[in-house]
């Protein structure tokens, strides 16, 4: 290893007649002189101070040659990945009890997010049994409404304390006889839109400790008892909202019972993909849109005459247009609600559409099956895309019967 050093030396030069220096000579006569007394040098430098006992040696160059420093703050601001970790501070004197229902909303403007992972926080440090729920929307008059939730997530994890955030798990597991789910994503709408969440440790038997999940206390004080919630924390692209505070499991259809405490603070971390539709980075919609081009376009006709026509031509000659448009893939195996949905734009996939526009369509399309066969139709009017859509899976369909 090495330290570098900034020594000054300090004197002034005067010519004898006889020698002059010009200031590179002068500088190597300075730098020879160190390199011949070095090991004196060296030998000073460990007795003034026990920091230079292990040094060995030293040498001396110009400033000149010095490499330049790193900068104390970059050149441009470094972007940021799709993944996202949003975690909230832990409190130093948390409340808790069996869950949380709590709210995380897009900002105004950002595209649709998807959740990929949840962590929260327990006091316990043993093995706990948790269960995820969530519904689009606010909670409000839902509580303890299980018909509006959906189950995402359950699991056994070993708790982390009240130090550290406890991960669920990622994949399913079977547990004494008892299936358990691994986190399954779900999206947030774009644009102001939210998601509840409702996370829950399940009750043990009697006799046996209670591990709780923690959450704070109102952030503003004189909120307590109101359902008047504060942002615990936020990102670019998410506000993370307080909550009411669950003292029963499952937690109880009134709201209003004595299980409630609001507004709590979820104690905890979001994961999420901020661009699960990349490249369209602000795409408010769900499920994302998908467009595929047949073949990378060519900017002209690849076609091109051999030679000067001899006459007039027997058949009408061929050319090939641009290869601009895109691929409709209809996939008729799937049976899910989506299934034969499809959205159209334009061919670089800058711009797409869904089905709340009206759009010219292109003048001709390609529509393809996933057997790989393939019909090709023409049209060139103003109309709805997903009747246009519709359309053209029929003629599709009817042309391969």
């Amino acid at each position: 290893t090495s330290l570098d050093m900034t020594v000054s030396i300090s004197s002034e030069y005067i010519p004898d007649g006889f020698l002059e220096y010009s200031d590179d000579q002068f500088g190597d006569l300075i730098m020879g002189s160190i390199a011949n007394e070095s090991q004196t040098l060296i030998d000073d430098l460990r007795d003034k101070a026990p920091i230079f006992e292990a040094a060995t040696g030293v040498e001396s160059t110009e400033t000149e040659r010095l490499p330049e420093p790193p900068s104390d703050s970059p050149s441009s601001s470094p972007t940021r990945g799709n993944y996202q970790i949003l975690e909230t501070y832990i409190d130093s004197r948390p409340t808790g009890s069996y869950g949380i229902l709590f709210e995380v909303k897009t900002r105004p403007g950002v595209g649709t997010i998807l959740v990929k992972s949840l962590s929260f926080i327990t006091r316990f440090e043993g093995m706990v049994e948790y269960e995820v729920f969530t519904k689009l929307g606010s909670y409000a008059g839902q509580h303890g409404k299980f018909k509006f939730f959906d189950l995402i997530a359950s699991g056994r994890v070993k708790g982390q304390g009240p130090n550290a955030f406890t991960r669920v798990n990622e994949n399913d597991e079977t547990y004494n006889s008892k299936t358990y789910t691994g986190f399954q994503s779900v999206h947030i709408p774009g644009d102001r839109a939210s998601r509840s969440f409702y996370v829950t440790i399940k009750k043990v038997p009697d006799g046996e400790e209670q591990p709780p999940i923690l959450f704070s206390y109102p952030i503003n004080e004189d909120n307590e008892g109101k359902p008047v919630y504060e942002v615990v924390t936020s990102s670019p692209e998410i506000e993370i909202f307080e909550g009411d505070g669950v003292l029963e499991e499952p937690f109880p259809k009134d709201g209003d019972s004595p299980y409630y405490r609001r507004p709590r603070g979820f104690l905890g971390v979001v994961e999420y993909d901020m661009a699960p539709c990349f490249p369209l980075v602000n795409f408010t919609g769900w499920p994302c849109p998908y467009m595929k081009l047949t073949r990378s376009p060519t900017p002209k006709p690849t076609l091109k005459p051999t030679r000067n026509p001899t006459g007039q031509p027997t058949t009408p000659p061929v050319t090939e247009k641009s290869s601009i448009l895109p691929t409709l893939i209809i996939n008729q195996q799937e049976s899910n609600e989506n299934a034969g949905e499809a959205n159209l734009g334009s061919s670089d996939a800058a711009f797409v559409t869904d089905e709340l526009g009206m759009n010219e369509v292109p003048g001709d399309l390609l529509v393809k099956k996933i057997d790989e066969t393939s019909s090709n139709c023409t049209c060139s009017w103003k109309t709805h895309p997903v009747l246009m859509c519709m359309l053209f899976v029929l003629v599709s369909i009817l042309r391969h019967l």
